[in-house]
């Protein structure tokens, strides 16, 4: 959904690239559902706390509605061959968009051959080890923060 709500606030022309990414890296950092923080922070940044509640609104009503109907209709219609190879033809689209997501924000960052080496383990370690996904990434995001806060050269 975040690559959907870049989209739209950029075709809209109500903002640019570059100030979504801000706002896409500031939504990482609070806990909750990615898609439902970016889109509030861009709400509020546009139009303040109404544009904030409009924002969180328009992001979990149609998705709540459209579970609600699809729940009905797999309830009925779940047991065709062609219902069951759709849902497995839609299921392969998550990935190409979560990497898509990613190639945005990591063109944009500034990479060296330790931030590249330092991703590439995290990336093996959170395969490795799926039952721990939120305490390895918390870790390793502090540990690899106090390591280039040391290393920064001075100025």
């Amino acid at each position: 959904m975040v690559p959907v709500i870049g989209r739209a606030l950029e075709k809209r022309g109500w903002i640019e690239e570059k100030p979504f990414l801000d706002l896409f890296a500031t939504a990482q950092s609070f806990p909750g559902p990615l898609a439902f923080t970016t889109a509030i922070i861009a709400g509020r940044e546009l139009a303040g706390p109404r544009g904030a509640v409009a924002a969180g609104l328009g992001v979990l009503l149609p998705p709540f509605g459209a579970i609600i109907l699809v729940g009905a209709l797999i309830g009925q219609l779940g047991q065709l061959k062609a219902v069951q190879d759709f849902l497995a033809g839609a299921g392969a689209t998550v990935p190409g968009l979560v990497a898509a997501m990613i190639w945005k924000v990591a063109k944009n960052r500034s990479w060296s051959a330790f931030r590249a080496l330092s991703t590439v383990a995290l990336a093996f370690l959170l395969a490795l080890l799926p039952g721990l996904t939120l305490p390895v990434f918390l870790g390793a995001v502090a540990l690899l923060y106090l390591v280039e806060a040391r290393w920064k050269p001075s100025r």
